[in-house]
């Protein structure tokens, strides 16, 4: 037989694990006979103590004559056994030269492994190594992502031969990874947003677009340190078709859905269920919400400003919603139809529509006065909006002959915008002409979405049903620098330029979002050439096109040249609804 001497300071390490064992059992631990080793009292029961027994500080119980039988009780606790407290009470008893035997091994393989599995250390270790292995995988492509150069193994003998040397190839694409996971797979990516305050989170919506194919919706919080799975994983009833991080408070994700509907995460927490949403709302939208923006507005005086997130539907609307107003929501515009007017033509009489209001599909703020927006139609037509109106638009720009599945202003100039649509076409405007100054046509596919490089005022990307294209203005207005085919044959839906390198973000419809990097692009103008250079190009073209019509009309006086700030001819004005 063998004593077993434990000193107060013991007994204070042993309580110490004990309460960092409970902290983290679950509530289901309570019922009776849930752990294979003895139990402890209740709370308000008081165990029996035979002779020959010590009872220290705290309730704790240490009994002579066997190792295996050590028990503490802390009475105020509900259950507390060696069970959760294992590994550390062991090595505390078996750390003091008493020649205490250590713990069976029957009956340590019956620990309670919830415990362990449940614990947010154990949670924080898994997390950390999951990176790690990721970045042993992705450590090359992940440094091609920030344009840091590859550093090579010392015993890599690999010689490259020349004519393999992409520089040489021209403008191109490097593909470096996708985010797809099983969760993703054959579901539509719909929308991509990136966190306005880490570059390497973007949020992906995945849902379909089509009425017939409707499934529930997904939202993916992905990062670049880890490809292999998202951050976050929000559950939808409906199909997501829009969202964007706030600005202001770049934890909050708004989420746009299929059947009108828009939620508000938190992507700190971990719950599926929205912080806010408009699911009740007497102001749901009875259509699929197409796109929604986080807007900084100012305030009535001053110079404060306060976000609010606007979103559009196809029932027309276009609404503001108040986070700190219990999610209320008012009609910035009421999107109407008006008559398309051709040039050299008269409108016609009596022309009447089945619906008075037209099906919004996309907007944009312009980036140098929140109080202005552009609105994209069904009916091909693009709105110039304004805040403080919601009864008539500030103007209307003809030239899309379907409907205007997106619109984006330029990051470097003011007054131009980009629209894509179903008539296959790409246009460029400038706010002061209702119509397009260039128009680009690559394909006999509709245009799903396009986007501007944050870091060249001439290019952008490109996305329809076939292929990504990238154009640079600079070198060509006629065709794409870049074009590339997928050769899995899905339909790409989605485009975007990362915030933080020279690469290009693709969704299609399987589920893949894929990493590609530009190669041997064109140095950007510099910051003070950006606008400049845009603006050259749009010069030219109108000239080109003004000594177009003075050709073909040799009985009118010859006009002279004029460029953007000149009128367009009274012919092309169009009526204001």
């Amino acid at each position: 037989e063998m004593g077993v001497n434990a000193n107060t300071w013991d007994m204070f390490d042993t309580f110490e694990l004990l309460d960092k064992a409970n902290k983290v059992r679950s509530e289901d631990d309570d019922e009776e006979g849930t752990i294979s080793r003895p139990g402890s009292p209740k709370e308000g029961e008081v165990e029996k103590v035979d002779e020959g027994t010590d009872t220290g500080p705290g309730g704790a119980v240490v009994r002579e004559k066997s190792a295996a039988s050590v028990r503490v009780v802390k009475v105020k606790d509900s259950r507390a056994t060696f069970a959760s407290s294992f590994a550390g009470s062991e090595s505390v008893v078996a750390s003091r030269e008493t020649g205490v035997s250590s713990m069976p091994t029957s009956e340590s393989s019956q620990i309670d492994e919830n415990v362990i599995l449940q614990s947010e250390k154990f949670k924080s270790d898994l997390f950390i190594m999951e990176r790690v292995i990721n970045l042993n995988t992705y450590q090359a492509k992940q440094a091609l992502y920030r344009g840091f150069n590859i550093i090579k193994d010392i015993d890599d003998t690999t010689v490259v031969p020349p004519q393999q040397l992409v520089q040489d190839m021209g403008p191109n694409f490097d593909r470096l990874w996708s985010y797809t996971c099983k969760g993703t797979q054959g579901r539509n990516v719909s929308c991509l947003s990136w966190n306005k305050s880490n570059p390497d989170l973007i949020a992906v919506g995945y849902g379909q677009f089509e009425f017939s194919n409707q499934k529930e919706g997904l939202v993916m919080c992905w990062s670049l340190k880890n490809p292999e799975f998202p951050e976050r994983v929000y559950t939808c009833k409906e199909g997501v078709t829009a969202a964007d991080f706030s600005k202001v408070n770049p934890s909050l994700l708004a989420v746009g859905l299929y059947d009108g509907g828009v939620a508000v995460y938190n992507v700190r927490q971990t719950s599926d269920e929205p912080i806010l949403d408009n699911f009740l709302a007497p102001g749901k939208n009875t259509a699929p919400v197409w796109q929604l923006k986080w807007i900084e507005k100012e305030r009535g005086t001053g110079d404060e400003t306060a976000e609010v997130l606007v979103s559009i539907s196809t029932d027309g609307r276009v609404c503001q919603w108040s986070i700190r107003k219990g999610f209320e929501s008012y009609d910035l515009m009421r999107l109407k139809k008006i008559p398309t007017r051709m040039g050299g033509k008269k409108e016609k009489k009596g022309e009447a529509f089945i619906s008075r209001h037209a099906g919004g599909l996309c907007f944009d703020f312009n980036p140098h006065d929140s109080n202005i927006y552009l609105a994209g139609t069904e009916d091909g037509h693009i709105h110039k909006c304004s805040c403080s109106y919601n009864e008539q638009f500030l103007e209307s720009y003809f030239g899309h002959t379907g409907p205007v599945y997106k619109i984006k202003w330029s990051p470097f100039a003011p007054d131009v915008f980009l629209s894509c649509s179903a008539d296959w076409s790409i246009r460029l405007w400038h706010q002061d002409k209702v119509r397009p100054i260039l128009n680009f046509f690559s394909s006999t596919k509709p245009v799903y979405d396009i986007a501007w490089s944050p870091n060249s005022s001439t290019v952008f990307a490109s996305v329809n049903e076939g292929s990504v294209e990238v154009w640079d203005l600079n070198t060509s207005t006629l065709d794409p620098i870049i074009i590339m085919e997928p050769s899995s044959g899905a339909r790409q839906t989605s485009v975007s330029f990362s915030k933080n390198s020279d690469c290009l973000l693709v969704g299609d419809s399987e589920g893949q979002l894929t990493v590609l990097q530009l190669r041997s692009m064109a140095p950007p103008p510099s910051r003070d050439k950006q606008m400049d250079s845009l603006l050259k190009i749009i010069n030219t073209s109108l000239s080109s096109q003004l000594q177009n019509q003075s050709a073909s009309e040799p009985t009118q006086p010859e006009r002279e040249e004029t460029h953007l700030e000149d009128d367009l001819p009274p012919d092309t004005d169009q009526n204001q609804s």
